[in-house]
């Protein structure tokens, strides 16, 4: 077994049981040598195959500093506690010494040696810094009502979502929800010989104390139906109280923090979404330190399902634990497949499609279609959002779509995803009361911020896409007026060249130009990957702050909208940076602009111009845009042609996740 060393931390503590010792620090030395299988990382040079060295010692320090403990002994077994359960150390020999405790020898010390194993199965073990043990209900414990609670949710009977809703539902009477971790579905531990589980996290304030709280959670878990069977056995609701403040509190009935929340990937992964960097107030190391302990954590970031990553976790025993999201009656889990949206408008002008489909009867035999052809979810829109797009008023909006999301409902059914392509709320809103469970903004929320407060209301997703000028583009279309002012050449909204074939003369001229503006573009900075992290930071953030749940929450980069074409292609390519956030992601390459010009860019006479979007050129640009898209982990694809990409999705998925089941839908139990 490996070594890992680290030789006389300094440290001054409160430590003996002389009434002096009880309230002066001591200088403490400590020392520790830690036995861990360090192959892999040997192999792999990747740092989440070891441990942070430096983590260890500032856990170690901050735990010994915080503690009172009277012996050497129970200090040395804290500390050992605390390598072992919190950064999965095998086996660790501690060493604590205390200089000066004792004439003529130069210093006492207690050298012990525990594994992991030994305090998995003697959780009796305490550490005692801070440790409340009050029976009389702590009420004691006041913080002027601001008690910050940190919940975790699980359900596996009926249909656990809705349960896990109808929970925070109930708890909204006595606690304030502040944030919640996306859903998970995971599979059953301990008893495994039952169905899957749901689970989230969510962070509460509240005045109620702790076993105040803990009699409202029991009485949530009653009125909702729960039956004590057997241990870690079905149940409709369960609900765990993780963190209270900073408290350490242990009575009969009460234990906080929770003490197996350290093994459990089911709490740790969506405790991680919300409340990363909380320090356990025992083991001194944060969420996230705690779920990258997780056995085999570290096995899926070498692994294919790690292209979307943050979607899917493997962890100890093969547990699969994947992200999942509501529409409609439906539960979908984003790692099943890439979902194709099929586009719908009901416009007469969108570049596409335009007029084909803008009567009721020509727009249900196409969503028909659709839904024959492959589509997983329908997107209507009534009002084209291309750049420069004619804008008609919010009431022929509404008597587009409407008519159109009631007859589909009526010949289609209600499980059909239908999402409705719109920046107003009130067009939100009636098509979602007209069976719509999904709101499309182009503007991310920004046009209209009521659309956000609709999402909120109806607990539909809402897709955020990224449609503001970047600095890139602005600074183009200046150039763009540059030139149509000084030249018979033009630059369009993608970068690429129009000359004007009639106008030869200037072509040397023109050339010249352009080689002069071009080099005042700088691409670079910011890139549109930084530009879009930091605006979906913020969106995520504006949107969680209103009491959106995190998985109503869907990110689309917006290809094509106000980006130079050299913006889009690094979407394209740098796409996986987005997945960073967590959140799914849409992408809409359709037929766009940008491909065009790539095409035409590949010719060989320059002066042809790029294929016009009904052309099958472009639908060939589109297919690989959207398998680039599939093999980075996008999970939404928004396209016009069903068939052609249907297929291509079939064969990028097969590559991309071979592992994963390709059914996509989870009828509810009724």
């Amino acid at each position: 077994m490996d070594k890992i060393i680290i030789k006389d931390l300094l440290i001054q503590a409160v430590i003996g049981v002389n009434p002096g010792e009880r309230i002066i620090k001591q200088n403490i030395i400590i020392s520790i040598t830690a036995y861990k299988d360090l192959s892999k990382c040997g192999s792999s040079d990747n740092v989440i195959d070891t441990v942070s060295y430096s983590s260890l010692s500032k856990s170690i320090c901050s735990y010994s500093e915080s503690s009172h403990h009277y012996t050497l002994e129970a200090l040395a077994t804290g500390v050992a506690k605390i390598c072992c359960l919190g950064f999965a150390i095998e086996r660790v020999k501690v060493l604590v010494q205390k200089p000066g405790a004792i004439k003529l020898a130069k210093w006492p010390g207690v050298q012990i040696e525990r594994t992991l194993d030994y305090f998995k199965s003697n959780s009796f073990v305490e550490i005692p810094s801070k440790l409340i043990n009050n029976n009389n209900n702590n009420n004691n414990i006041n913080n002027g009502g601001n008690n910050i609670v940190y919940l975790a949710f699980g359900s596996n009977l009926g249909d656990k979502f809705q349960n896990i809703l109808n929970s925070f539902k109930r708890l909204e009477k006595q606690c304030f929800i502040q944030s919640t971790s996306f859903m998970y579905e995971s599979s059953p531990q301990y008893y495994r010989e039952q169905d899957s589980f749901y689970n989230c996290a969510c962070k509460v304030s509240t005045d109620l104390k702790p076993h105040d709280l803990l009699k409202f959670i029991k009485q949530i878990e009653n009125d909702m139906g729960r039956v004590e069977t057997f241990r870690n056995g079905p149940r409709v609701i369960d609900i765990d109280i993780i963190y209270y403040n900073g408290l350490v509190i242990k009575t009969d009935d009460l234990e906080i923090p929770h003490p197996l929340m350290w093994e459990r990937d089911f709490v740790l992964l969506p405790l991680s979404d919300i409340a990363p960097n909380f320090i356990h107030p025992t083991l001194h190391i944060t969420t996230n330190r705690m779920k990258l302990n997780l056995p085999n954590y570290g096995n899926i970031h070498n692994s294919s399902i790690q292209s979307i990553s943050t979607t899917t976790t493997a962890t100890a025993n093969n547990n699969i634990i994947e992200k999942v999201i509501r529409i409609g009656n439906l539960n979908y889990n984003w790692n099943d497949k890439t979902f194709i949206m099929g586009i719908l408008n009901v416009t007469p002008d969108s570049f596409v499609d335009g007029g084909k489909f803008n009567t009721l009867e020509k727009s249900i035999q196409q969503a028909t279609t659709l839904i024959e052809q492959g589509a997983d979810i329908i997107d209507i829109g009534g009002q084209s959002t291309y750049p420069g797009a004619q804008q008609i008023s919010i009431e022929e909006e509404i008597n587009r779509v409407v008519p159109t999301i009631k007859k589909i409902r009526e010949v289609l059914g209600n499980d059909i995803p239908l999402s409705i392509d719109t920046l107003h709320h009130q067009v939100a809103k009636e098509a979602i009361l007209a069976g719509c469970n999904i709101i499309n903004d182009v503007s991310g929320g920004m046009t209209d911020p009521q659309i956000l407060l609709i999402a909120k209301e109806f607990r539909v997703p809402i897709i955020l896409n990224h449609s503001q000028p970047t600095t890139q583009y602005l600074q183009q279309k200046q150039n763009e007026q540059y030139l149509n002012n000084n030249s018979n050449g033009s630059i369009n909204i993608n970068g690429e060249d129009n000359k004007n074939n009639n106008n030869n003369n200037n072509n040397d001229d023109n050339d010249d130009n352009r080689s002069k503006i071009k080099q005042k573009i700088d691409l670079s900075s910011p890139s549109v990957i930084t530009t879009l992290n930091s605006f979906f930071k913020e969106r995520i953030e504006t949107c969680t702050k209103l009491g959106l749940f995190r998985w109503q929450i869907i990110l689309d980069p917006g290809l094509g909208f106000y980006k130079t074409y050299e913006q889009s292609i690094e979407i394209l390519q740098r796409g996986k940076e987005l997945m960073g956030l967590g959140f799914p992601v849409l992408i809409g390459p359709s037929r766009k602009g940008f491909i065009a010009n790539t095409i035409a860019n590949g010719e060989k006479d320059k002066s042809l111009p790029p294929p016009s979007p009904k052309s099958e050129r472009r639908l060939w640009g589109t297919i690989a845009c959207c398998c680039i898209g599939s093999m980075w982990g996008a999970n939404i694809i928004r396209i016009h042609d069903i068939p052609e990409i249907r297929d291509a999705m079939l064969i990028s998925d097969s590559v991309n996740k071979p592992q994963r089941r390709f059914q996509i839908q989870i009828q509810i139990q009724k």
